[in-house]
This record gives structure tokens, C-alpha cells and sequence, in this order.
């Protein structure tokens, strides 16, 4: 089984202007840490709309500080720039919510090398020790459940699990897929569950898996010493199984 690839980066950006506008309303401090999915497939490259300030994401740095304003309900645009002879392109515009300070960019490819972005809230307010955060990446309506905690989500939504791991747990994985009009089980597994880690999980085809449902995991490893950065760390994918 191949494992997945890192790239770990994070952005802090200081509001350093007063506020002079009603509507006006900048995002101190705001923070994105970004992480590929998959392997990755270029360099990445966000700028902010309308204001037009770019950032490249390098993965060499632990923090970049970035002196640019950036407003809550703007739009994050991401550009991904491949290797020679193809030019960088942008795949997607990403909304910056009206709340929150605390990001994750992630990004995924799909079995026809098409990149995909979603940003993710990682505060601990939004995302606590212990918590899962679900991206629907496959074609269907599904219904994900932990422990007997259900979760359902329509293709490409994103939305935290229910449970909160108190203690560490094996937990019973089960997804199930809207077939027309009936729920099919989809996917079976036991999936590690540890109050010391917060876990972004993605279901549906990747780039070198295209079943339907394939689970792939992205986890802060150390979230009782969370601090500054959220440390993402791209896991090897859970071993295919059978519906059960």
C-alpha cells in the first residue's frame, strides 16, 4: 500500500491596519495550514479577492508571516503551479467564513489527476482533541457512522463528526452509500480514535485508489501541545475492506 505524501505549511497573517469602515472587518492573525491528501502535485499558491495579495506556500517553513489584511467573507483563490512544461493554473476559489481565525487547506486529487481544495476550521473551538472532520469527496449521499454517533453528508460537503473521543478507542467504521432510493453499506473498517489527535478524513476515489469510497486521512497527531500551528500529517490510507 503506497503511503501518502506530506506537505505541511502554515500561513499567519497580522492585521497591522486600523479599522476604518462598518464593513470592514479583518481577520487577525489569521492562520492556514495546508496538507496534501494525496501525493502532491505542485507547488501551491494562495491569493486572497479581491485585494490581489498572493502567498506561496512553502513547504521548507514552519510559519510564514504575511502582512496582508485579510476580510472575513472574501475568497481564498488556490493556484497550483505542476511541473515543466505545464504553466500554473488555479483550481479552485475557496470562501473565507464570517468567523473563525483557523484554517486547513486541503487538497486532493481525483483518479483523472484533477486537484481539488477545501478549507477545513481547525480552531479548537471548531475542531477539539479528539474530533473528526469529514470530507465527502465521493459522488453520493453518504452516512457515516462512529461508534453508532451518524453523521450524513451530500456529495461534497464537509462537516465534523458527532464524536469526540474521550479516551482511546478502536471504533466500528461503517459508510453507507444513497443508492437511489435505499442506504447500501459501502465501507466497513475499525479506525484508531485517540483524544491526543484531531483527524480530517476524506471518502471517495483518490488519485491512486478509484473505488467509490476510499478513506483517506489527514491527523494532528499532538493536539494537547497545540500551540501555534496545526502540525498536519498526511496517513497511509486504511487497507480496503468489504462491506460487511
Amino acid at each position: 500500500m503506497r503511503s501518502l505524501l506530506l506537505l505541511a505549511m502554515s500561513w499567519v497573517a497580522s492585521g497591522a491596519y486600523a479599522e476604518t469602515k462598518d464593513t470592514f472587518v479583518p481577520a487577525v492573525n489569521f492562520r492556514l495550514t495546508a496538507s496534501w491528501a494525496d501525493v502532491p502535485a505542485g507547488e501551491v499558491s494562495v491569493t486572497v479577492r479581491p485585494q490581489g495579495s498572493t502567498l506561496g506556500l512553502n513547504a521548507l517553513q514552519a510559519a510564514i508571516d504575511y502582512p496582508c489584511l485579510v476580510r472575513h467573507g472574501e475568497s481564498l483563490e488556490v493556484l497550483l503551479t505542476p511541473l515543466p512544461p505545464r504553466s500554473s493554473y488555479a483550481i479552485g476559489k475557496l470562501p473565507i467564513p464570517v468567523k473563525g481565525d483557523d484554517f486547513a487547506l486541503i487538497l486532493g486529487n481525483t483518479p483523472t489527476h484533477r486537484t481539488l481544495a477545501w478549507l477545513v476550521p481547525t480552531g479548537l473551538d471548531d475542531l477539539p482533541a479528539g474530533a473528526t472532520f469529514v470530507i465527502n469527496r465521493s459522488a453520493r449521499k453518504i452516512r457515516l457512522s462512529l461508534e453508532g454517533q451518524v453523521l450524513e453528508l451530500e456529495a461534497g460537503a464537509v462537516r465534523r463528526h458527532p464524536l469526540i473521543a474521550a479516551r482511546r478507542i478502536v471504533a466500528q467504521l461503517k459508510v453507507e452509500a444513497l443508492e437511489g432510493p435505499q442506504w447500501t453499506m459501502a465501507r466497513s473498517n475499525r479506525i484508531i480514535i485517540s483524544p491526543g489527535q484531531r483527524m480530517i478524513m476524506l471518502i471517495g476515489p483518490g488519485q491512486h485508489n478509484p473505488e467509490p469510497y476510499h478513506i483517506a486521512t489527514v491527523i494532528d497527531p499532538n493536539s494537547g501541545s497545540y500551540q501555534k500551528t496545526l502540525a498536519l500529517t498526511a496517513t497511509p490510507p486504511l487497507a480496503d475492506q468489504p462491506a460487511k
